[in-house]
């Protein structure tokens, strides 16, 4: 440090000059008192040689040793003179007198001494005199402050980057030249907002090759200067020909995928000033005076909320923030699969989001879109596209659209979760055939992206806000491209897409081959008749049912000892065989529960311990009798007991009756087994299966209970009381769970044990702690975890894809309804995929097909203005007529050098 420091300070000083100071220029011998801060050349130099030195370098800043430390002075008070219109060389008609301009650049604001060209013949106008230096004057007649191209372009580039704002940067060069306030700079910030607004919109001129075009800017049509996504479909351009004769299931593969929504960070505050926009409607937003002709119509349109949610953008839509505020927000328009602005897409929002405004945005970018199919997400699309061929009938021309145009809405899947349970599957982009992996929210992005700007803007005049909002709009899209953002989100999606369209895949093969052909058929129905109509059943709703496996199996096993009683078949207790074995699942039931009762106070209370105290005595009170039959039909189990304790009429049992060991026949080894009543074992096997049954079914009703609380815990609950209140409902359906669980594991020991290579095997798997959740992404109660997986790329545990129906067979009408919508839900994943892949590739083709049009239309666009051609009356020149020619040039070597990088990025994996 010491080291680094030393050596910045060592540049205050005259470093290795030695006394008296000479001037390093060639063969001067005159005193030297001046350095340059911009030269490699640090070495001292007179004035004269410092002016001759700089005659191309009139910007550098300079400093002057007077005697004691560097000052700093001008090249201006050193007498250089800047001659403009020759070259470098003085004007012999140039006025007498010196104009002073100030000249903002990128080290700072300097003053410098100009001489224009006076030749009578040839002279050009004075502005053009500078622009021909690279300085952008301020003024048109007679102008005094200009800035340099570098200044411009380091401007835009910060802000276009970093967000920078125009005052900011300003007072940065004001501090440059001046960072302690000791010298009278002049304040030129609004000579500099106008050169700044004046570069930005020549500038998207420029790039849309409307210098190129002999009439001139003022033929701009609407969208030209928009910067425009190469992977979507545009015919004409890169669609193969013949495209519009596609089959109806391969439509999706030229559809065009836009997203909407309504940013209300974007506002601006009613200065009293109405500008217009520079280049108003030639890019991303829509012309300003049809605009607000359109809303002025429609200032109380009120908008209808019959969606099963509360959505704010429909009940707000007629709310102003603020009454000193001229704009409330921003609607827009993106390519939902590629986050690219749409031209002629974005619009002010006066009020809330109405559906007049966000109607013209829509429209408007609608308006000549010759594809046929449209996927179009937007958060209230329930609610806004009800009525909107209605509302169409009363727009004019420029708001319609191809009437053979397709249009399927869907709600983007992460705001899907506010809307009632109707918009779940009608809307939704995972049942929507043809929408591939499309998430609709990328429109998001791109209001991540702008709200950085938000304080800046909306403290613009009305004009200039929109000419800036256009800048950092075009500025996204161009990044996207050029910053090969766009190739390596289609590469991700494509590396993705390829194993998950396999692994779906067979997951897919295998859930069908367990299930019965006829329900598969009925399902498969089910689903062409919803997509056809959504009014037919929702094949993708499930609905709750209460379980009654165990019951059943009891009520038959109860039936079956009737009949061998009237065959003359004698039970030997009261008390039947299945009701002793029935009695003794319920004790372990009991048993499981007590045990939770105890884990769960690990410090009890007084009047804990004689809860439990009171639940373990009943308990055993309640085993003690089972006992007593236990000894009519398991004979050896009862021998064996009294053998350990002489009477079972003392406290012979464990004090802690959940640990006793009840000795079922699934408990005891072959050889004592074969010692119990004849037919036991297999009446357990049966209560074993259904009890596995039951818990499956119990597990998954309160999975979808705990799921249904864990929302309502999320979206509806504010506050600590209603939190803690909602989590102690939890809480008790986790309890459960946690016991149908432990159910479950039993059931599946004792069939281990009574028949280990059963068919039960193939249907009743090991239940893992993984398995423990909902077949949706969304039914766990990591809820709001960022670790959870998408509906697409979901795979449903093994709970959910079989069915708890009894062995004797049920109609179909009876199949678990939770088999039926994780299996339509496993199908719609698989065709989701493989849309994705087919889909990912055909844009990958666009891209690469757009980029190559572009570079032949930049190609034609290179002599559209000849030499006899005039713009505005101003001849061609060939200096011009060299840069027209050379800019078309470059601009399609850089298409093709994208779509050279493009495929050298797609390539390897392709």
């Amino acid at each position: 440090r010491d080291e680094f420091l030393d050596e910045m300070i060592r540049h205050d000083g005259l470093g290795d000059e030695t006394l008296p100071l000479k001037c390093s220029g060639a063969s001067c011998e005159n005193e030297a008192a001046y350095r340059c801060l911009d030269c490699f050349d640090r070495h001292l130099k007179c004035a004269n040689c410092m002016c001759i030195a700089h005659q191309h370098h009139p910007l550098h800043c300079t400093e002057v040793w007077n005697g004691g430390h560097f000052e700093k002075t001008t090249l201006q008070s050193l007498g250089l003179t800047i001659h403009l219109g020759h070259d470098g060389d003085p004007c012999p008609y140039a006025l007498p007198k010196l104009d002073l301009v100030t000249v903002i650049h990128t080290n700072g604001i300097h003053t410098v001494s100009v001489k224009f060209c006076e030749c009578p013949w040839s002279s050009l106008p004075r502005r053009t005199q500078l622009l021909r230096v690279r300085w952008w004057p301020a003024t048109v007649d007679r102008p005094k402050t200009v800035t340099t191209f570098a200044a411009l372009d380091l401007f835009l580039q910060l802000t276009l980057q970093s967000k920078l704002n125009m005052y900011d940067f300003y007072l940065s060069l004001e501090h440059l030249s001046d960072n302690t306030n000791t010298r009278n700079l002049k304040y030129r910030y609004k000579e500099f907002n106008r050169c700044v607004l004046e570069c930005r919109h020549l500038l998207s001129c420029k790039r849309s090759a409307r210098g190129h075009d002999p009439s001139g800017i003022k033929a701009t049509q609407e969208g030209e200067c928009a910067v425009e996504c190469p992977a979507c479909p545009q015919p004409g351009r890169n669609l193969p020909e013949g495209w519009e004769n596609h089959a109806q299931d391969q439509r999706y593969k030229y559809a065009l995928f836009l997203a909407m929504d309504a940013n209300f960070k974007l506002k601006s505050k009613d200065r009293g000033i109405r500008d217009a926009p520079l280049g108003d409607g030639w890019g991303y937003f829509v012309p300003s005076v049809p605009f607000k002709e359109h809303v002025s119509k429609y200032i109380a349109q009120p908008e209808m909320n019959t969606c099963g949610s509360q959505l704010r953008a429909v009940d707000h839509a007629n709310l102003r923030s603020n009454a000193k505020l001229l704009v409330n927000g921003v609607g827009g328009v993106n390519c939902s699969r590629h986050a690219l602005n749409r031209r002629i897409g974005f619009g002010d929002l006066q009020r809330g989001e109405k559906f007049a405004n966000m109607d013209f945005c829509v429209l408007s970018t609608l308006h000549d879109v010759e594809v046929t199919t449209l996927y179009l997400s937007y958060d209230i699309a329930c609610q806004w596209f009800v009525n909107l061929p209605t509302r169409m009938e009363e727009y004019p021309y420029q708001l319609q659209v191809n009437p053979n145009l397709v249009v399927i809405v869907a709600i983007p899947k992460l705001h899907l979760v506010g809307h009632g349970p109707k918009c779940q599957t009608i809307y939704s982009f995972n049942f929507i055939p043809g929408s591939a992996r499309t998430c609709g929210e990328s429109i998001e992005q791109i209001w991540s992206g702008q709200n950085a700007v938000a304080m800046s803007t909306r403290e613009m005049s009305p004009g200039s806000r929109q000419d800036t909002l256009d800048d950092h709009l075009g500025a996204w899209n161009f990044r996207k491209v050029t910053d090969l953002s766009l190739g390596k989100q289609l590469l991700a999606l494509l590396r993705e897409a390829v194993p998950m369209q396999v692994l779906h895949g067979n997951v897919f093969k295998q859930f069908s081959a367990s299930l019965n052909p006829q329900h598969i058929l009925k399902w498969r129905q089910m689903v062409t008749a919803w997509h056809a109509d959504n009014t037919c059943p929702d094949p993708y709703s499930q609905p709750f049912s209460e379980g009654k496996s165990l019951a059943k199996a009891k009520l038959e096993l109860a039936k079956q000892e009737a009949v061998d009683a009237s065959a003359g078949v004698i039970s030997p207790h009261e008390i039947s065989a299945s009701t002793f074995l029935s009695s003794g699942l319920e004790l372990e039931e009991q048993q499981r529960a007590l045990k939770v009762l105890v884990s769960n106070a690990s410090a009890k209370s007084d009047v804990q311990a004689a809860e439990i105290q009171q639940r373990r005595n009943a308990l055993k009170h309640r085993i003690d009798v089972w006992r007593k039959v236990q000894g009519v039909y398991m004979p050896g189990v009862s021998t064996s007991l009294q053998d350990r304790h002489p009477s079972l009429d003392e406290q012979s049992e464990p004090s802690n009756s959940e640990l006793s060991e009840l000795y079922l026949p699934s408990s005891l080894a072959l050889a004592v087994r074969a010692a119990v009543a004849p037919g036991l074992a297999e009446k357990e096997l049966c209560l074993r299966l259904a009890q596995a049954d039951d818990c499956i079914h119990q597990l998954r009703r309160n999975l979808r209970i705990r799921a249904n609380l864990w929302r309502y815990k999320v979206f509806n609950s504010t506050g600590q009381k209603a939190n803690t209140r909602t989590r102690v409902v939890i809480d008790r359906f986790q309890g459960k769970i946690n016991r149908h669980v432990e159910g479950y594991r039993a059931a599946r020991l004792a069939l281990l044990s009574l028949d280990p290579n059963g068919k039960w095997t193939e249907r009743l798997q090991v239940l893992n702690s993984d398995d423990i959740r909902g077949p949706s992404r969304d039914d766990g109660a990591e809820l709001s975890g960022r670790d959870r997986t998408s509906e697409g790329r979901h795979v449903a545990p093994w709970i959910w894809h079989i069915t708890i129906a009894s062995e004797s067979g049920e109609s179909v009408d009876e199949m678990n309804d939770d088999v039926r919508v994780e299996w339509v839900k496993t199908a719609a994943r698989v065709d989701r995929w493989g849309e994705e892949v087919t889909l990912v590739c055909e844009e990958m083709r666009r891209t690469l097909a757009f980029l190559e049009w572009r570079a032949v239309w930049w190609m034609s666009q290179a002599n559209r203005r000849v030499a006899s051609q005039s713009v505005d009356g101003l001849a061609i020149e060939l200096g011009l007529q060299s840069g027209l020619h050379a800019y078309a040039l470059k601009q399609a070597a850089t298409q093709r050098a994208l779509a050279k990088r493009f495929a050298q990025l797609w390539v390897p994996f392709l």
